[in-house]
């Protein structure tokens, strides 16, 4: 890893630059207005380091090597900017990078402890991602959900870990333990502003449209569309990756599962948008792609 010496952000080194400046030295940029401004004033850069917390993850390099990620916005060096630009736009530039990598952060923690199921929360944070585009979500509730799925199960971290790393099914005591995960996390990320949203998300994510969820019992529109959203990318993970105490299933076998909880557990309008996007999905659940 190397830093970017506009704005200070930790850089990929997939490829080096074409452009290499005094004495052959190469600098890596996280985004092509890094490399605008140190092309314009390299001498600001080269005497200090600037830092700037707001990182826009176009690509984490200058030159991008033959067979990376393309698509009609330009080649991705890596599958995370990939995902990062094709689901969130020009709306991750406007997230502070302090705070993208504190929930980065945060989520690595969460998955390493259950590490039965790594990964899941960058996977349903993906499937949220393709049904919120679906849906239509732009500007600030994009990353709002993009933040409340990620953290959803930031609450985790306050369960014993004899409850959350047991291998097998818990028992109705056990069980009721777990289900406050949704109410800690709420209480770990609701006195942060910038997140207070994403809070709300991170509350309801085991809410049912029939009010038959915890842990408030919410139902319909008293459940935030993000957590309606996210309930569907949720089940999708969980039927679709094994676990210790049942097999994976197909995803026909969980989208039949998804069409017959449709205003039940799930929103109707949601599961149509699920339809739509159905061949997106698809692919993620046949792919890790963080």
């Amino acid at each position: 890893m190397t830093r970017d010496p506009v704005c200070n952000m930790e850089v990929d080194e997939f490829t080096t630059s074409e452009r290499s400046v005094y004495r052959g030295r190469t600098y890596y940029f996280c985004s092509s207005d890094c490399k605008e401004r140190f092309n314009r004033s390299p001498e600001l850069f080269l005497t200090k380091g600037e830092t700037n917390n707001t990182v826009q993850c176009i690509s984490c390099q200058t030159e991008i090597k033959e067979g990376f990620y393309k698509d009609g916005k330009g080649p991705f060096c890596c599958e995370k900017c990939y995902f990062r630009n094709k689901y969130l736009g020009g709306v991750i530039d406007r997230i502070e990078g302090v705070y993208l990598a504190t929930i980065e952060a945060f989520v690595a923690a969460i998955d390493a402890k259950e590490h039965e199921v790594g990964n899941h929360s960058y996977r349903v944070t993906q499937f949220t991602m393709v049904l919120a585009k679906e849906i239509g979500l732009k500007g600030r509730d994009l990353v709002d959900l993009y933040c409340g799925s990620i953290l959803h199960d930031i609450g985790k971290i306050g369960i014993p870990d004899q409850i959350l790393l047991k291998r097998g099914r818990l028992t109705d005591e056990e069980l009721n333990v777990m289900k406050r995960h949704p109410e800690i996390g709420f209480g770990i990320v609701n006195h942060i502003g910038y997140l207070r949203n994403a809070a709300e998300i991170i509350r309801s994510h085991h809410e049912h449209f029939d009010g038959s969820g915890y842990p408030r019992g919410l139902k319909r529109d008293e459940i935030v569309l993000g957590a309606r959203i996210f309930a569907i990318s949720d089940t999708l993970d969980a039927l679709t990756v094994e676990r210790p105490y049942r097999p994976a299933v197909s995803f026909e076998q969980a989208k039949t599962h998804i069409l017959e909880s449709s205003g039940s557990q799930f929103d109707p309008e949601v599961v149509e948008a699920f339809f739509r996007a159905e061949e997106e999905l698809k692919y993620f659940t046949s792919k890790i792609v963080f």
